[in-house]
């Protein structure tokens, strides 16, 4: 969850997404899919518009690649940050449109920023939770989600009950973080190349389109067509 070296993979594929290599975003949405889609629909409680993200947040890793800085962390982590990001945005222009055909029984502004903070708090909680070491999650899933105490925590992991005491704490450390975090990460403020958000992506000409082992119910397919090369 800190800022460690990241792993070969992520420089790797950030230097093959910079050349346009059609197969680098095939196998980025192989692996980070399922994550883009779930985040999105935690903000957004739409499936429509989680697949829209979904294929904007792709669109936008595709055409920037160099805005990922590996010193800052894994992909993985800078993924989730984009995604948070446009799911934020488009719930935020939704809340808006409805609150003008609301009229004057709309929400208040401030109520309506809380809720898009929630959402955004919730997601990151996700992240965070999926991302931790396993030892922490499994003693977090225990100890509040099946309601296990101290002692039955330790004894389901195997571990000493200052050992459970240890791993909870932990992991309510990386899990509290989440609420220390805007619903527009700063980073990622400046990031889209304009105001409409990320543009759907552009395979090189003459290139075979990615394709994903996730297209069904819930999870957009991957972005991305013949002839639409992008510039370079």
């Amino acid at each position: 969850m800190g800022h460690d070296a990241p792993p070969r993979w992520d420089r790797r594929m950030q230097q093959r997404l910079a050349h346009g290599e059609a197969a680098a975003l095939g196998e980025l949405y192989d692996r980070f899919a399922s994550l883009v889609h779930s985040l999105a629909y935690r903000v957004l409680d739409d499936e429509d518009a989680a697949d829209r993200v979904t294929r904007e947040v792709f669109g936008y890793v595709w055409e920037h690649p160099d805005s990922y800085d590996p010193k800052q962390g894994p992909l993985r982590s800078w993924v989730a940050g984009v995604t948070r990001h446009q799911a934020v945005q488009r719930l935020r222009q939704a809340e808006a449109a409805s609150a003008r055909d609301c009229g004057p029984d709309a929400p208040a502004p401030a109520e309506i920023e809380q809720k898009i903070r929630e959402a955004s708090t919730a997601a990151r909680a996700d992240f965070i939770v999926t991302s931790m070491p396993a030892p922490l999650r499994a003693a977090l899933e225990l100890a509040y989600f099946q309601r296990r105490d101290y002692r039955q925590t330790a004894a389901d992991l195997g571990v000493t009950e200052d050992e459970a005491r240890r791993r909870l704490r932990l992991g309510l450390q990386l899990l509290s973080t989440a609420h220390n975090h805007q619903a527009l990460p700063p980073a990622q403020r400046s990031a889209p190349a304009s105001s409409h958000g990320p543009q759907a992506p552009r395979t090189p000409r003459g290139a075979r389109p990615p394709h994903s082992q996730h297209t069904g119910p819930g999870t957009s397919a991957p972005p991305g067509g013949p002839g639409n090369g992008r510039s370079r």
